[in-house]
């Protein structure tokens, strides 16, 4: 009777054991003493100490932006160049004092430069992911993985956890969350998407398929006409964009093309985002709106209102205004709202 009682009572808690990780599959996160284990978004097991005091996001500025999301900008210390402009500076000044170490050309940290800035953890992306491990020094390495929308609000809620600041980053995904709701619930109506080409480091430069930037279309209710072509950057012909013919075209605020590259150009006249006038430059306050920052919410609605102005009715002003009090702390002022709202 004794040893059935012993069997059943390490039956049930092997049962509950197994019953919790069922149930808690994604949260990533085992305690130890004074150490969490935590997966990161290539899968990889990390161990991150419980009390982070010092984060390095140097070699993926975009988590910087995630970690003025959560809330925890002052656990900064080390950054990139590219974080600091004349926007970060106004929203959050101490920015220019923030330690930006030297970097390699591939945009990485040798081991002696990082070991002197002390950090609880380093922030990579899936580009340096492998060559940039550091948890052999003690330092634990965190990939973040940040391609769709739907990551980047993942990525927020990791960083938020990893950072103790897990309510605020819960806040802000929810943030996202409804906006991107909305345009959905909104867009599910439209019987014939908008058909949208994308260019970024030139004119015939299209963003393909399995870019951030067509799921930036895709999430604002458009086609992009170059989602069947994969590699990134693609080099395209005005053939294939007389052939596509799309209803708007839009611009990244990063290369050399312009919208009068394509208003001037004679042989796309006939094309009907020319016709029509719906040729724009992406919008640009901290950065361009169409990369996979956190600013590229308001990519999405300001393209969404562009591409279905009858179904989508964003305030552009007021939703700038929520995003920067929502997600930096920070209220643009009129002057600064109408230089990026009234740009071409």
């Amino acid at each position: 009777m004794k040893k059935l009682a012993l069997f059943l009572t390490v039956s049930a808690v092997a049962i509950l054991v197994v019953c919790s990780y069922l149930l808690f599959p994604n949260s990533g996160e085992q305690r130890n003493t004074g150490k969490r284990i935590i997966r990161d978004m290539t899968g990889r097991r990390v161990v991150v100490p419980d009390d982070v005091k010092r984060v390095v996001t140097a070699m993926y500025p975009i988590a910087t932006q995630l970690m003025f999301l959560v809330g925890a900008q002052e656990m900064l210390a080390a950054i990139s160049d590219m974080d600091v402009n004349d926007a970060m500076v106004n929203i959050y000044s101490p920015i220019t004092s923030i330690y930006r170490p030297v970097m390699t050309n591939h945009g990485d940290i040798n081991k002696e430069e990082l070991l002197k800035m002390h950090p609880d953890i380093v922030f990579t992306h899936t580009k340096n992911a492998r060559d940039s491990d550091f948890s052999q020094l003690g330092i634990a390495t965190v990939c973040l993985k940040l391609e769709t929308p739907d990551q980047l609000i993942e990525g927020i809620e990791l960083v938020g956890r990893i950072v103790n600041r897990s309510e605020r980053a819960r806040a802000v995904a929810g943030y996202y969350r409804r906006k991107l709701e909305y345009i959905r619930s909104k867009t599910a109506l439209v019987k014939k998407k908008k058909k949208v080409y994308f260019c970024g480091p030139a004119m015939l430069s299209a963003a393909g398929g399995d870019m951030y930037q067509n799921f930036f279309i895709e999430y604002a209710g458009g086609e992009n006409v170059a989602r069947q072509i994969r590699g990134g950057w693609c080099s395209v012909s005005i053939e294939h964009l007389l052939s596509w013919n799309p209803d708007l075209i839009f611009i990244g605020n990063y290369g050399t093309a312009k919208v009068e590259n394509f208003t001037k150009d004679s042989r796309l006249s006939e094309i009907s985002a020319v016709k029509n006038n719906k040729v724009f430059m992406s919008r640009f306050f901290i950065g361009s709106w169409d990369i996979p920052t956190p600013e590229s919410i308001l990519g999405i609605m300001w393209l969404a209102n562009k591409l279905y102005p009858g179904e989508v009715n964003f305030d552009m002003a007021a939703e700038m205004e929520e995003f920067y009090q929502t997600c930096y702390g920070y209220r643009p002022g009129k002057k600064e709202i109408a230089r990026v709202l009234e740009a071409p």
